[in-house]
């Protein structure tokens, strides 16, 4: 039973507190005083030579270790580079190796009397360390052949840690270590945790690179290695490294095809009694959240409060008080820059495609989600984006990562890697905003600390931004990287914010408009019209049933797209079901469509079909007698025009819906004055099959103009134009 504190007691360890309470208290009122700049300055390690080299540190499991060299063996000999084995036995005889030393005469071997600790064992074996990656293996782990080979082609200059997935060799215990890490907060508590990951082979941001199955830069590891003594014996090294990496702008990677299996805490129960775990555990987790959060300083020392005496001895030397201050310091400033640990989880890599010498390196910056491509933006950069990935590397950085599933995975194989971030301040139904508050606040603190990260690091040659919502995110231009803007609308009508946006436009090295009318509108120095395309589908061109099946495809997400579609239904609809009794409207609202606030009655009457979600519109088209564009008032181009042309179906569009492609020469185009009057025209060709059949199949040698491959090439020549000007 244990004995009541006395007023004494408290009062001694409130007192055995205080310095770290101050510490704390100093370190906050430095970081407020001296935020430090907003620029990112990352560490740039030198560059690096094929080969790997394995290190084991080992402490008495030789039992385990037999099977553990024999996996690494087999696993080395799959890499077709220089390697190197090394075991760091620490705390043990020689003599309980000999078997293995003589069975593994290729294998390093270094032995060391005393215990030197996880991390201990680490710096100490990476004097013996040759090459420029070092796989950290622990003595109770099983590669699978392939481990280290599929973790090679994700190595970079910017890139710490890649760390294999983790399977338990008992399949009864509980999945908790995977190796793909992630930290949450819980009230006052910062908590370190493994995900579940998902089926598929892409790879994701890692909090912290696993001490026991990650393949490391060696030479940043040795710097860290020296930083991490104070959690010796074991546990959060590791976390320690990936806060570190991630603030000095190195990369960790989660590669969930390269795998491992491990014999759960094989060796800290052979050593510690499960008490004495908990309270190491418990210690340098306490360390890890004083270091690296900016909990307030009360709460900080409330969590020690409690703890065992000898706990809270360790934790108020002065020693650790400088260490914990230093990086508490440097917590508050980077949360103050608008960084924030909480991005890592939304990094996406896929698999790296064979290397074809060096290529521009484009970074672009969407401010909606894009995949799947849900509407006509949308579509827009997906398309041109995988057109400019087959000759440029390109990264893309977007908000909106709530509304990327499992399902945009797929979309993501053409880019070098995918950063989402969230957190515009948007409200469900809030009232229309004007351009200028959307422009700030598409700008807001995390999108900003992101792209300047994203440049700093990756160094891109073109800065790519999409829609004028993020024209002020031009002002984090950092050095000889070009800034390319793709206006989807251009704003300027001659009102009073004509002068603010031709100012921020004027900041860019070149602007794309995507119909000649908005060209027209732009008086900067090098404007360059990329046009909406379409895919081509005519090659399973067949002839457009009778109906009339209309189909719009129109998000709601775009209000000209909801606004016209229930103008259609008010005015035009009922006289083609007055004319044509079966005929049938499908809406292709998107995801939007479906909330209450977009609903309306008239989306409800006879031969009105919405589909709320996101859908193929392939099938759609192929079951459609002809589609149609209501829409007035737009600016940019209707996509939706282009997709129907290409796919063999008329559109009976508005002159302004159908702006970018009246000069297109496509006779399946056909123009109405106002919505109105497209009720004349829908009625007559789906009347007529046999002529609209003749205008369904445009002759080929407009097709290409209209193509998204046209498109791309357009975009890239502009890349080299802009690359060469000084």
């Amino acid at each position: 039973m244990s004995a009541v504190e006395t007023p004494f007691d408290k009062l001694q360890r409130r007192l055995r507190l205080l310095p770290l309470y101050a510490t704390l208290l100093v370190a906050r009122v430095l970081a407020r005083a001296m935020p430090g700049s907003r620029q990112w300055y990352p560490t740039r390690p030198g560059p690096w030579q094929p080969g790997v080299s394995v290190l084991v540190p080992e402490r008495g499991t030789p039992d385990l270790l037999e099977e553990t060299l024999a996996a690494a063996m087999a696993a080395t000999l799959r890499v077709a580079e220089p390697t190197q084995v090394v075991v760091l036995v620490n705390g043990e005889p020689r003599e309980s190796y000999e078997d293995l030393i003589a069975r593994w005469p290729t294998v390093e071997w270094q032995f060391h009397a005393e215990p030197l600790g996880f991390n201990g064992a680490i710096e100490a074996g990476l004097k013996l360390v040759r090459h420029d990656w070092v796989y950290l293996l622990n003595s109770d782990m099983r590669l699978e052949e392939d481990a280290i080979a599929c973790l090679l082609p994700y190595r970079a200059s910017m890139v710490f840690g890649l760390t294999s997935q983790i399977f338990l060799t008992d399949p009864d215990q509980r999945r908790e270590e995977t190796g793909w890490s992630d930290f949450r907060i819980a009230g006052p508590n910062l908590e370190v945790f493994e995900r579940e990951p998902e089926q598929n082979c892409i790879a994701r941001g890692n909090f912290y690179p696993g001490g026991g199955s990650s393949l490391l830069r060696t030479e940043v590891l040795r710097r860290f290695v020296i930083g991490s003594r104070r959690y010796t014996p074991f546990y959060y090294e590791d976390t320690e490294w990936g806060v570190r990496a991630w603030s000095e702008g190195l990369e960790c990677w989660f590669v969930p095809c390269s795998r491992a299996w491990h014999h759960h805490r094989g060796t800290v129960s052979r050593y510690w009694s499960p008490r004495e775990v908990a309270r190491i555990f418990r210690r340098n987790e306490l360390q890890f959240r004083l270091s690296h959060t900016s909990l307030s300083d009360r709460a900080a020392v409330a969590q020690i409060s409690p703890e065992p005496a000898e706990t809270q001895r360790e934790l108020t030397t002065p020693r650790a008080m400088w260490v914990i201050a230093r990086y508490r310091f440097a917590a508050h400033r980077f949360k103050q820059q608008g960084s924030d640990f909480g991005l890592v989880r939304d990094q996406y890599r896929p698999p790296p495609s064979a290397s074809v010498g060096k290529q521009p390196r484009v970074l672009l910056v969407t401010p909606f989600a894009v995949f799947p491509p849900a509407h006509g933006g949308a579509r827009r950069i997906s398309e041109i984006g995988r057109g400019l990935a087959e000759h440029t590397e390109v990264l893309l950085l977007s908000d909106e990562a709530s509304r990327y599933d499992g399902g945009s995975h797929t979309y993501f194989a053409p880019y070098r890697s995918v950063h989402l971030i969230e957190g515009r301040a948007d409200s469900p139904g809030e009232p229309p905003i004007s351009l200028q508050a959307r422009v700030v606040r598409h700008a807001f603190v995390r999108m900003r600390a992101e792209l300047r990260r994203l440049i700093a690091i990756h160094e891109p040659d073109i800065v790519q931004l999409e829609h004028m919502e993020l024209a002020a995110l031009v002002e984090e231009r950092q050095s000889n990287e070009k800034w390319v803007m793709t206006l989807h609308d251009v704003y300027l009508d001659g009102g009073s914010s004509d002068a603010w946006q031709k100012k921020m436009l004027a900041r860019f090295d070149a602007l794309i408009a995507c119909s000649e009318e908005d060209a027209t509108l732009l008086d900067h120095r090098r404007v360059l019209l990329v046009p909406n395309g379409g895919i081509d589908r005519l090659d399973a061109y067949a002839p457009s049933p009778d109906g009339p099946n209309l189909l719009f495809m129109g998000p709601f997400r775009y209000e000209p797209n909801r606004q016209g579609i229930l103008a259609f239904i008010r005015t035009v609809f009922p006289a083609i079901r007055a004319s044509c009794p079966d005929a049938t409207l499908t809406i292709l609202g998107g995801l939007e469509s479906a909330g209450t606030e977009r609903r309306d009655a008239l989306l409800a009457n006879p031969g009105v079909r919405l589909i709320s979600q996101f859908v193929d519109p392939a099938p759609y088209l192929a079951a459609a007698t002809l589609t149609l564009n209501p829409q007035v008032a737009i600016r940019g181009s209707a996509l939706k025009v282009v997709e129907s042309l290409l796919s063999g179906r008329c559109c009976v569009s508005t002159i302004e819906g159908a702006r970018g492609f009246t000069h297109s020469g496509l006779g399946g185009l056909v123009l109405a004055s106002g919505i109105a009057e497209m009720a004349d025209a829908i009625i007559a060709l789906a009347t007529d099959p046999h002529r609209r059949h003749a205008l369904e199949r445009p002759e080929r040698a407009a097709i290409e103009p209209l193509s998204w491959h046209g498109s791309s090439a357009r975009q890239l020549a502009l890349y080299r134009q802009v690359m060469e000007q000084k």
